[in-house]
């Protein structure tokens, strides 16, 4: 998650958060650790704040942020059956 501006930043890591797709104040993403992430997460560690998702966090983003697409229309994920619906061949 975001906490803080742009004004002032160098620009190596005003690009790392571009790479996270930390654009705005308040915007969060879902990374993969590996080695690369964990050096670029410290060189922004001013700028972000970062931790490991709960089950219960991430279920509640989902159920209010998130989309799915069927039959080529764009409809909310209210329940889990949506994504069964589409994911159940996998």
């Amino acid at each position: 998650v975001r906490i803080r501006g742009i004004n002032g930043v160098d620009p190596k890591t005003r690009k790392i958060l571009q790479l996270f797709r930390l654009l705005q104040i308040h915007n969060a993403t879902f990374v993969r650790l590996n080695a690369a992430t964990i050096k670029m997460l410290r060189l922004v560690e001013p700028f972000v704040t970062y931790g490991f998702p709960n089950l219960k966090t991430v279920r509640e983003l989902i159920y209010k942020r998130g989309y799915a697409k069927e039959n080529g229309q764009r409809i909310p994920i209210t329940t889990n059956d949506i994504i069964e619906r589409n994911l159940g061949r996998f």
